[in-house]
């Protein structure tokens, strides 16, 4: 259950899942209950898989049914056609003339229920034929019959496994809705004078003491990058959430995750900077570390979920900076026009399999700027072993935690013990993902950590990431580079840092 499993469990645990007001929760397989059951009987087990296949494709019927019932519905009631055309109308033109016809709003809620559909139904069908799986894996080896040739062409004859054709309309939505990057350029930025047309924002005139105390964070860092940090540990240091500060106040520093806080660090010279990234409803990858914005809006009742927001919606929250939260493609190509070693570290939060998704999405169209990506990192092996299959990064790496477990998802490794490292970076026996991200630990900076540390960065990529708190010093970062042998430490860049 370390990767599949976990990732279902997150997966069930997120509020999109929940029962909302005249929704069912939808059928998700019990995957845990069922894997239990292998090695104990063939037939309980069997019995087990079957119901659930069964509940999983009663679900999925009914679902597609009331999907189809809300299309025509709203077809023969808003859209103004005369219904003898709507009358006998094959399933793709009726998506078309949906888009054609009805508002923005109803579309893209159309594209969520859609995506909700195919997820869940791609996410069973993937649990039952894991399980499957499983259990000949151990059948062989206890002497039982293998269940492959009975249970998988009842599987792949069942209905939840016509969930390509909902793909296909994701498709056509997505085609009409998302608009090109160049188009949302264009868009944002007529949107953004707008903006300040009418706030005024643009005449706002700059306190002189403001830009003082602004300027002296960037001459320190700059000297900091240029004098004081050791030339070799500069490729190593990544800036978290880039030159920022920590306590969300815009008056000295950027905000977290904007485009200026990037851009600040890149042209200081630092190599790396980390970034979060999350999907809006029109299905822009967008920096963003929260579900929502409410840390950092001025106003902290908007609190609507990332995933609930257009870009434009974004843009139309106040935030403390005056400024938007960039879009990835901003970033990216930030670090292309600054050049050199500029280049970015991105974080996929768990469960977000969309977003892994549209992150494969936005290189395949921007191939030059997978260059400007370093490495991709999430605490989900899952879908790191997904994107993997998907598409060639650079690097990939594992997060974990050094604490007990608080969440499904969440990997516990110290460095007293790597021995489990090696499984989670294989997919199915073979190696697969490039290292892992570590919390910090006390005891690295201690002989027998760093040794430790040492063995492991030896086989494999290795970064450490700090919590608020935490040594964040040079001395710290080329200790664990220079004797511990890792290739990547996070930090805050505080005015401490240099010691």
């Amino acid at each position: 259950m370390v990767k599949f499993g976990r990732h279902l469990q997150f997966y069930l645990e997120c509020d999109e899942l929940k029962s909302k007001s005249g929704v069912s929760k939808p059928y998700i397989v019990p995957y845990k209950d069922i894997r239990g059951a292998i090695g104990d009987s063939q037939e309980e087990f069997q019995k087990l898989w079957s119901e659930s296949l069964e509940a999983v494709s009663d679900d999925y019927t009914q679902r597609v049914k009331s999907l189809w019932r809300q299309i025509f519905t709203d077809l023969f009631r808003f859209s103004r056609q005369d219904h003898n055309v709507l009358r006998g109308l094959p399933h793709e033109d009726a998506v078309q003339l949906y888009l054609s016809t009805m508002s923005e709003k109803r579309s893209r809620d159309l594209l969520t229920t859609m995506k909700r559909l195919y997820s869940n139904a791609t996410m069973n069908g993937e649990a039952l034929r894991k399980l499957v799986k499983k259990h000949d894996k151990q059948a062989t080896e206890r002497g039982d019959d293998i269940l492959t040739t009975s249970l998988l062409p009842e599987l792949y004859s069942a209905p939840v496994m016509d969930a390509i054709a909902i793909e296909r309309y994701i498709e056509i939505l997505r085609d009409k809705l998302v608009v090109s990057d160049e188009e949302e350029e264009e868009s944002l930025d007529e949107y953004m004078e707008s903006i300040k047309e009418k706030t005024q924002l643009g005449s706002i005139s700059k306190d002189a003491q403001e830009v003082q105390r602004r300027a002296s964070e960037m001459f320190w860092l700059h000297d900091l990058v240029k004098n004081q940090i050791p030339e070799n540990n500069i490729p190593t240091l990544v800036a978290h959430r880039g030159f920022h500060c920590v306590k969300d106040h815009s008056g000295k520093r950027p905000l977290e995750n904007s485009l200026s806080s990037y851009e600040s660090a890149w042209s200081a010279g630092v190599h790396l900077c980390e970034c979060d990234v999350a999907l809006t409803k029109d299905e822009k990858l967008v920096l963003a570390h929260d579900s929502d914005f409410s840390r950092l809006a001025l106003d902290p009742s908007n609190n609507k979920k990332v995933s609930e927001l257009t870009m434009k919606e974004i843009i139309g929250l106040t935030f403390k900076s005056g400024t938007r939260p960039p879009l990835l493609l901003d970033v990216l190509r930030s670090a292309e026009t600054i050049g050199g070693k500029a280049r970015l570290v991105i974080e996929i939060k768990a469960g977000n399999e969309e977003a892994g998704a549209a992150l494969v999405r936005l290189f395949r169209r921007h191939p030059t700027l997978i260059e400007r990506c370093a490495l991709v990192m999430s605490f989900d092996a899952y879908l790191m072993h997904r994107l993997r299959t998907d598409v060639k990064l650079p690097e990939l790496l594992l997060l974990t935690i050094a604490e007990p477990p608080s969440k499904s998802f969440e990997l516990f490794v110290s460095v007293d013990d790597f021995s489990q490292v090696d499984s989670w970076l294989q997919h199915e026996g073979e190696p697969s993902l490039d290292g892992v991200y570590l919390q910090f630990q006390p005891q690295m900076l201690q002989p027998q950590g760093l040794a430790a540390l040492r063995e492991l960065s030896a086989h494999y990529k290795v970064g450490v990431w700090m919590m608020l708190g935490d040594p964040d010093d040079i001395v710290t970062a080329a200790c664990l580079v220079e004797y511990g042998g890792v290739s990547y430490v996070n930090t805050d860049l505080p005015r401490t840092f240099s010691g």
